[in-house]
């Protein structure tokens, strides 16, 4: 039988998610504080933290900072939907992330099951995303050197049609809009895996 740790400060969502999770076969602790809760978690024996966000004495993620050390998997619970925020709980070490809508107790057994799931396959497949993240970022890097290939052949003709100063400036501007237009598509792209990860980390209807 898996044992969660409960961090949570109210009572009533406490209440009814321990009943939820124990009648899905969990055994569940709950503390209402963070310095409680680090306490309980100190002594060990749990295989699942839930982290409530919004603690009376800490917020979720200086307490998840705190937790990573014990080695114990994190879901941080939170009424904040915000992408940014999942993005620094999972950067943080989380192994999940919750938002409190209507109906998030009821699905508390499923992602509690999901996520000790995945986190114990994730050592035997941590190196393999790792390199498959090194071949994106390869990949990445061939396609911009491909897109500015031309520049090259095009500074080469300059220099024979023109004085090498005035080449170099003509370079120089084509450089400086190239980067402009990266930093554009860059942006677009943070912001596209920001919606991405949110809809990810949102509970399965």
């Amino acid at each position: 039988m898996a044992r969660i740790l409960l961090i949570e400060d109210n009572p009533d969502q406490a209440f009814v998610a321990s009943r939820f999770l124990e009648r899905a076969g969990f055994a569940v602790a709950h503390q209402s504080t963070a310095s409680s809760g680090l306490e309980s978690a100190l002594l060990g024996g749990f295989d699942l933290i839930m982290l409530d966000y919004g603690l009376p004495d800490s917020d979720g993620l200086s307490t998840l900072e705190q937790l990573m050390p014990l080695g114990i998997p994190v879901i941080l619970v939170t009424g904040r939907s915000e992408a940014q925020l999942a993005v620094k709980a999972l950067q943080a070490g989380a192994a999940n992330y919750i938002v409190k809508d209507s109906h998030y107790l009821g699905k508390l057994p499923e992602i509690a099951q999901d996520t000790l799931a995945r986190v114990t396959v994730r050592p035997a497949t941590q190196e393999k995303r790792q390199i498959s993240q090194a071949n994106s970022l390869e990949g990445f890097r061939l396609s911009v050197r491909q897109a500015l290939s031309p520049m090259v052949q095009h500074f080469r003709e300059r220099i024979l049609e023109t004085s090498f100063s005035e080449a170099v400036t003509e370079l120089e501007t084509t450089l400086e809009n190239a980067e402009a237009v990266l930093d554009e598509e860059l942006e677009a792209l943070d912001q596209m895996l920001y919606e991405e990860l949110s809809r990810a980390l949102q509970p399965q209807a």
